[in-house]
């Protein structure tokens, strides 16, 4: 129970300050070394009492999706400094402020990666503007930043440039403060108190989990495998399994089978993904199945319309001339979103509407042509990726901080095995008979590596 104490009035002076942060990077898992803007605003729920912002130099080119997207150029950041002689100076101005931002998740986890890097730990209070805005504003069709902005008229000067989108979280903020305060410090004090602990483990159980791409897994009373799981960032993965207020009936369950956690970092995300699914389809942990959807899964399909648009299209179904099959509808929308983003396609025309794009709105020839030269870049190297994906061949993926190595093998387009090679020795491969969500991977994987 919090402190009645604690509560405020939201108009008045809060002695509770905030700090509302946006980043843009270069794309990738985080790793200290690609962030190329940051804007923090120190606000009271009400009004901005200061800011920082500063473009950084991120020590690695940005692709050209990425620029399309921000507008951040290799030459805008050449005379930037980099994170690290800024490390120190941001770290003050965060200082115990609430850490808020719109997909919290995604800006921390950079931050937290950078300030790693720099010997430099930052573990906030954290909001998330996104589940605060799902859990008490109605009429979005979205919850995007733009779609909210576009719902309450905000005025974001500078979309997807750090400084105006962390400007535009901002007024948002205050409007979510204005109408929910006492549940916004309800919110921060369970937090603060953790009362999503679960009962059965050590209050240290998590201080070493990495926030690095890897595997984890929950075992109940009796020490069997209850639910098997994989992300880019173990430390903010686990602990949003406990305190999920999407779906406080999971994490409840959660809680309360849960008497021990283990893990491994895997590297990369790709080999997390291929670790996990492997696991799950050996040990079938019940958890694991009580949350598979039975149905006949999703497709993306491609067609040109009359006026001659190329068109994506995400179906539910497996459709025999689909481009791409998926399990879920979540898979589905995360393909297509990366794709679009990737090489910038009209996301009215590409299944994802809604997204930003940096060609013209209006339908004419010209943003036809745009969008359509765009496509077809994409098909080719779609066609280059799975021609590539077909070969048969081993393919090392990147080491794991303690030094293993692991490698897949692919044969005939499928995956076949995978090893962890410790440094310096070689292990024997571990066959699996594989999974269209793992060749779907594979196939994402080659398709960056042909255009990066």
């Amino acid at each position: 129970m919090v402190d009645p104490m604690f509560f405020i009035d939201p108009m008045s002076q809060s002695t509770l300050q905030f700090v509302i942060v946006d980043i843009e990077t270069t794309g990738g898992p985080p790793n200290g070394a690609n962030i190329t803007e940051v804007a923090a605003i120190l606000h009271d729920g009400t009004r901005e009492i200061d800011r920082w912002v500063q473009l950084i130099y991120p020590e690695a080119s940005i692709p050209m999706g990425i620029t399309r997207l921000t507008g951040i150029d290799d030459q805008m950041v050449a005379e930037a400094p980099p994170f690290s002689e800024h490390a120190q100076s941001l770290l003050e101005f965060l200082g115990d402020a609430v850490f808020v931002a719109h997909n919290v998740s995604f800006d921390l986890r950079y931050l937290q990666a950078a300030f790693k890097a720099n010997g430099l730990h930052y573990n906030p209070r954290r909001l998330c503007t996104v589940r605060m805005s799902r859990k008490w504003i109605e009429g979005p069709q979205r919850y995007s930043l733009g779609a909210l902005c576009a719902f309450f008229g905000i005025d974001n000067e500078a979309h997807h440039r750090a400084w105006g989108d962390a400007a535009a979280t901002a007024v948002l903020f205050s409007k979510l403060w204005a109408d929910h305060a006492e549940e916004i410090q309800e919110e921060i004090g369970r937090g603060d108190g953790k009362s999503w602990w679960p009962p059965h483990l050590p209050p240290d159980a998590l201080v070493d989990l990495p926030a690095t791409p890897g595997v984890y897994r929950f075992l109940d009373e009796s020490g069997r495998i209850a639910y098997i799981g994989m992300s880019k960032n173990l430390s903010s993965r686990v602990r949003q399994h406990f305190n999920n207020a999407s779906n406080p009936t999971r994490a409840q369950e959660l809680r309360r089978k849960v008497h021990k956690i283990t893990w491994e970092e895997t590297g990369s995300e790709l080999m997390a993904l291929i670790l996990e699914d492997v696991l799950i389809r050996r040990h079938h942990p019940p958890l694991n199945a009580a949350q598979k959807v039975v149905g006949k899964g999703w497709s993306v399909e491609q067609f040109t319309c009359r006026a001659g648009t190329a068109r994506l299209s995400l179906v539910k179904g497996r459709k025999p001339t689909a481009v791409q099959h998926f399990r879920s509808k979540s898979e589905g929308e995360k393909w297509l979103r990366d794709v679009v983003e990737f090489f910038d396609l009209n996301p009215a025309w590409s299944g994802m509407p809604g997204m930003a794009w940096s060609g013209s709105w209006v339908d004419n020839a010209a943003s036809r042509a745009l969008h359509n030269s765009r496509h077809a870049a994409w098909r080719k190297a779609l066609s280059a990726a799975r021609a590539k994906q077909t070969d048969s061949s081993s393919v090392y993926l990147p080491s794991t901080p303690a030094g293993l190595t692991p490698e897949i093998l692919i044969e005939l387009g499928r995956f076949r095995a995978f090893r962890l090679n410790p440094q310096g020795a070689t292990e024997e491969w571990q066959y699996d008979a594989g999974s269209g969500r793992i060749d779907a991977a594979l196939e994402r994987y080659f398709l960056e590596g042909e255009v990066a």
